[in-house]
């Protein structure tokens, strides 16, 4: 009974890994189409991974995505997220479990460091700048039902903004959480666990739930991440 388990284990695993190899080139073709809509020669390419994604309820994507968040390589991560459309700058570090959503319309500046567990929604257009550091357990979104719709359904970006925009040497602490079409400004803190509602100033530091402002930060800041984190992480 257990050799059968031990089995059966060893060939879900086996599968999952081929999917993924199979999958993600799919998956690079849906990013380029993504990136370059007027081209039909990408349109064509995209249409696999609609296929497959209809099938399975856009699944698939995602279970990709975790996926390569676990694999342990900062390199090899960055590597393929830039694969699936992601514009990221050298030096860029992604930690355990970073969890990315619309790989195509997310930019990342060099030196930027993202936290274990980080959730980066770039549905509706993330940029986050150079030498930024999220913490651990972060959350981004730029895409939100709406509580007052009849249908709970999500606002349109056409009537009103939702991206994101997160500026150079802004530090974002643990289990922060920032909610559609906020502006943080160039070298603003904002302290672990607060909600970011509203547009941060440069340089200002902001706390609580909703965050506000309760401080600012030296406009001297000079320093850039290198790049370097630890090994098999």
């Amino acid at each position: 009974m257990l050799e059968k388990f031990l089995i059966i284990a060893v060939l879900l695993l086996y599968l999952k890994w081929i999917f993924i190899i199979c999958f993600y080139p799919l998956m690079v073709g849906w990013g380029l189409y993504q990136n370059h809509k007027t081209n039909r020669f990408y349109k064509l390419l995209a249409v696999p991974a609609y296929i497959i994604e209809r099938i399975l309820r856009f699944g698939g994507g995602r279970f990709l995505m975790f996926n390569i968040s676990i694999i342990p390589s900062i390199h090899l991560r960055r590597l393929l997220y830039k694969g699936l459309g992601a514009h990221i700058a050298s030096k860029a570090v992604f930690h355990f479990r970073t969890e990315i959503r619309a790989p195509w319309s997310l930019h990342i500046g060099q030196g930027t460091i993202i936290g274990d567990n980080a959730i980066l929604d770039a549905r509706e257009g993330l940029n986050i700048g150079k030498n930024v550091n999220l913490s651990s357990n972060v959350s981004i979104y730029t895409l939100q039902h709406d509580h007052r719709d009849p249908y709970f359904g999500c606002p349109n970006p056409k009537d009103r903004k939702m991206s994101v925009e997160i500026n150079d040497r802004a530090w974002l602490g643990s289990n922060v959480i920032v909610l559609p079409g906020v502006h943080i400004g160039e070298g603003a803190v904002c302290c672990a666990g607060c909600v970011v509602t509203k547009d941060v100033e440069p340089y200002a530091v902001v706390a609580g739930i909703p965050a506000k402002k309760v401080g600012e930060r030296p406009r001297v800041l000079k320093y850039e991440f290198d790049g370097k984190s630890c090994r098999l992480y």
